[in-house]
């Protein structure tokens, strides 16, 4: 087919979709359409009219979504012919037989059938739409999860799936990777997409355990002061050691770690804090400590002024 004759098949189509089309322009399409690939092409225009311009890129990539909107499509017009319009008989696709699809131009305008093909459009776009979006919100929620280092003082090691190497700022912090600070003096900060902030200190090593569905951080050994913005109550930010467990919904703490014992100290908000052996558990409230250590009572009291007094 000729371009020009092409050009003038869109026409005729985009005038049907628009309920302009007239008698003799009706009886022009009815010819063309005795053509199976224009046949087809009416199908795709009629799916991509004007209400939906610019939202397709491409065609629908699942093959077998496409045969599904042209059932669909039949089945609604079957269902939806009125006495008097446009009346569209489509015959199967896979094997397109001339004069399969016929077109006549009574008075009335096909209102009802145009609605049902355009309903339709609607559905497919809404499918692939619904998917594309959930795999942006899926690596979007991965990247989103992802701590980001803010700052680096002195020496900090990453320790990750790729080996050992020196920790830089702006890089992620992603899950089942290990923060090392090495040495007295050094302290690494890291910041949460919502504001939340960790800064780790000298002799410290921390592991993301960190799930879409739950923030985690283990202190192996080390300092650690928090900045927790206000989370999901049913999705705490978790700060655990070989002792215990700390669950934060929103506060402000302190955490140190050593040789068999944990200090929890809490300067805004509450923690519930968790002796992991027994699964003991206290309320740490602003201004309050708590220590879980061989011998040392579980219970929240005044802090010290001393930090590592028991």
């Amino acid at each position: 087919m000729s371009a020009t004759n092409l050009s003038r098949f869109e026409e005729l189509v985009s005038r049907y979709l628009d309920e302009r089309l007239n008698d003799t322009e009706a009886a022009e399409l009815a010819a063309l359409l005795a053509e199976p690939a224009l046949a087809t092409r009416f199908l795709e225009m009629t799916r991509l009219n004007s209400e939906i311009a610019g939202l397709l890129s491409a065609p629908v990539p699942d093959a077998a979504m496409v045969e599904l909107v042209s059932m669909d499509i039949k089945k609604a017009l079957a269902a939806a012919q009125p006495s008097t319009g446009v009346r569209l008989r489509i015959a199967d696709r896979t094997q397109p037989r001339p004069g399969s699809i016929c077109v006549s131009a009574p008075r009335a305008q096909p209102v009802r059938q145009k609605f049902a093909v355009r309903a339709l459009a609607w559905a497919a776009v809404f499918l692939v739409f619904a998917g594309l979006a959930a795999v942006f919100l899926f690596n979007g929620a991965q990247r989103l999860t992802a701590p980001a280092v803010t700052s680096i003082q002195g020496e900090a090691r990453l320790i990750g799936a790729s080996g050992e190497r020196a920790l830089t700022a702006g890089e992620s912090w992603r899950r089942g990777e290990t923060i090392k600070t090495v040495g007295p003096n050094s302290a690494v900060t890291v910041t949460c997409h919502d504001g939340t902030r960790l800064d780790f200190g000298g002799n410290t090593v921390a592991i993301n355990q960190s799930t879409k569905e739950a923030r985690r951080v283990e202190l192996e050994h080390g300092s650690l002061q928090g900045t927790i913005k206000k989370q999901l109550a049913h999705r705490p930010f978790t700060f655990a050691t070989a002792e215990a467990e700390a669950i934060v919904v929103g506060t402000a703490l302190r955490f140190l770690v050593g040789a068999h014992h944990t200090r929890l100290e809490v300067t805004e908000g509450e923690v519930r804090f968790r002796r992991r052996h027994d699964g003991a558990e206290v309320a740490v409230k602003a201004g309050n400590f708590a220590v879980v250590a061989p011998n040392v009572p579980f219970a929240a009291r005044p802090n010290h002024t001393n930090p590592h007094h028991p």
